[in-house]
């Protein structure tokens, strides 16, 4: 499913973006990501790890969140009118949003050394996939890598460690 965006100059201020801290194989830097292309980027497809578009100047419509929710648990994409859902998971689950108010509803929890977990499980962190795939442009070409929720780890925690991004 489509849904209709809002104009990004509308939600611009106070957006960010939830940045892996490690580069990993894109100098880029990979970012929680809508599947899709920006404005026709699905609210039903599970998210997905993908460049971050902030290279270009901006945050993008269906990597932004906003901002001011993220300390209350929200992690909510205002263009869409969506916020990743944080009950029902399990290790390996993917990451999914729903409909949510303007204030969204508490779903994870993130902390001071960037972890974020789902509300219902604090031993699950939003983990990005090992190996990544081309994604539909960019240059060079934008890389894409899943989105799920593990088991944290020391192992895995270049693939579990989270920044906030204005």
């Amino acid at each position: 499913m489509i849904a209709s965006v809002t104009a990004p100059a509308a939600f611009a201020a106070g957006t960010s973006e939830i940045k892996l801290v490690k580069t990993l194989d894109d100098t880029r830097g990979f970012c929680m990501d809508m599947a899709g292309s920006k404005q026709q980027a699905s609210t039903t497809s599970p998210l997905q790890g993908h460049t971050c578009y902030d290279y270009q100047g901006a945050i993008a419509v269906d990597q932004g969140v906003t901002t001011s929710l993220i300390s209350s648990g929200v992690l909510r994409i205002p263009a869409f009118g969506v916020c990743v859902v944080g009950t029902g998971v399990k290790a390996g689950s993917a990451v999914t949003l729903k409909t949510c108010g303007a204030t969204g509803t508490k779903a994870i929890t993130m902390t001071s050394a960037g972890l974020i977990s789902p509300i219902a499980s604090a031993k699950l962190c939003l983990t990005i996939g090992n190996s990544s795939t081309p994604g539909g442009g960019g240059t060079p070409v934008h890389l894409k890598r899943s989105l799920t929720w593990e088991t944290c780890s020391t192992a895995a925690a270049d693939r579990q460690t989270w920044a906030i991004k204005s």
